[in-house]
C-alpha cells in the first residue's frame, strides 16, 4: 500500500482486519510509523464461482467481502469496477495485481484493490 502511495489505508486495513491483536481502531497502533508491528498470521481466502461471484472470508471463515466478477481479455478480472490484472500457475495458484483506480488515494475501491491482492503473494487452490 505503501508502494501505491496508500499509506492512510494501510493503517485502517491493519485496524479494521484484524492483524495486531486487540487493535481496532487506527489511534490504537502504538507505531504507526511501523504499523505492523506486533502483527500476527492469519487465514484468509477468497472465492470465485462459476456464476460470476466474488467473495472473500476472514480468519474466522466469516464471509468480508462479496461482489461479482467478470474476466476481461487473456489476464484481466474486473471485480465490481476494480481492474486486476492475474496469472495462474500450475492450474492451482492465483497471482492478483490490481490496477490502482484513478480515485486513488482518497478513495475506498484504491484501498481495497490492493488488500484483496496482497501483491507479491500467490494463493492457493482449496477444496
Amino acid at each position: 500500500m505503501t508502494k501505491a502511495h496508500l499509506r492512510s489505508a494501510l493503517l485502517e486495513s491493519i485496524a479494521g482486519d484484524g492483524w495486531i491483536p486487540s487493535v481496532t481502531q487506527v489511534d490504537q497502533i502504538k507505531d504507526p510509523a511501523h504499523p505492523c508491528k506486533g502483527s500476527v498470521p492469519r487465514k484468509h481466502s477468497h472465492f470465485f464461482t462459476e456464476d460470476g461471484q466474488f467473495g472473500s472470508l476472514d480468519a474466522q471463515g466469516q464471509q468480508v467481502d462479496d461482489g461479482m466478477y467478470r474476466l476481461e481479455g487473456d489476464n484481466g478480472v474486473i471485480i465490481g469496477d476494480v481492474k486486476f490484472h492475474y496469472r495462474i500457475t500450475g492450474g492451482d495458484t492465483l497471482r492478483l495485481m490490481p490496477v490502482i483506480p484513478k480515485c486513488a488515494p482518497v478513495c475506498f475501491e484504491a484501498g481495497w484493490s490492493v488488500a484483496v491482492a496482497y501483491p507479491g503473494y500467490t494463493w492457493h487452490r482449496v477444496q
